[in-house]
């Protein structure tokens, strides 16, 4: 016997059955949330916060890192930096004393671009006025000194900092999103909450003051050699 709807009864329950269950589930997709999930940390001891937050920071895919550091020599230098990395390639700028830097790391090479007395710093000092302002590829020894501006290498200079991080951890937010706070010996930590258990700040106090902030997690960089660089390895 069809029903009013011109359905017969038994299809009527088929499409009844069929749409209840769509809602359901759209309804316990609703209640589930769409945001990132608790990782744990604000259970973790200090030691295992630091030793994630490395892990999760070396497996980014890629990351804005703003820092600074005062160092507590007698020159009384300070650099800062903003850089995009992503693997093995970084592209941003530092500044050295009073230099400002641009830099970038692609396929094995790193490439600077700097000012006269930038050049002479490093070495240059013939060919200073020449390579002012312009892009070099730089030498293989000159290159080590910027071996920490990738995730890897910048991961290795913060390992004796968090690798043996000591504290209490404490649940927090930073920038808007759930966190814990550790606060250890000489070392402050900001770390995600959720998602991925990645660092989002560190602060640095000691013979050397600093102050490391992680951003714009996972999004799209790609770091390529500039055109024209002159090749510091072939100047005589």
């Amino acid at each position: 016997m069809p029903t009013r709807s011109g359905v017969p009864g038994k299809a009527a329950r088929q499409v009844a059955a069929l749409v209840g269950a769509l809602l359901l589930a759209a309804g316990l997709a609703g209640c589930g949330g769409g945001g990132p999930k608790d990782n744990g940390l604000a259970k973790a001891s200090a030691t295992e916060v630091g030793n994630r937050t490395l892990d999760a920071f070396r497996h980014a895919e890629s990351v804005r890192v703003l820092g600074r550091l005062a160092s507590g020599s007698a020159d009384n230098s300070a650099s800062s930096w903003d850089l995009r990395m992503a693997g093995a390639g970084t592209s941003g700028t530092f500044t050295s004393g009073k230099h400002k830097i641009d830099v970038v790391k692609a396929n094995a090479d790193t490439f600077i671009r700097g000012d006269q007395g930038y050049y002479q710093e490093i070495g240059e000092s013939d060919a200073s006025a020449l390579l002012a302002g312009q892009w070099v590829r730089l030498t293989p020894t000159q290159a080590n000194q910027y071996r920490f501006l990738t995730v890897e290498g910048l991961a290795l200079s913060l390992t004796e900092y968090l690798s043996t991080l000591s504290g209490t951890v404490t649940p927090t937010t930073f920038a808007g999103r759930d966190a814990v706070l550790v606060k250890g010996s000489g070392v402050t930590l900001y770390a995600a909450a959720t998602g991925d258990p990645v660092p989002l700040r560190i602060d640095v106090v000691g013979s050397d003051n600093g102050r490391i902030e992680f951003t714009d997690y996972d999004s799209a960089t790609t770091a390529k050699a500039p055109e024209g660089a002159v090749d510091l390895g072939r100047l005589g």
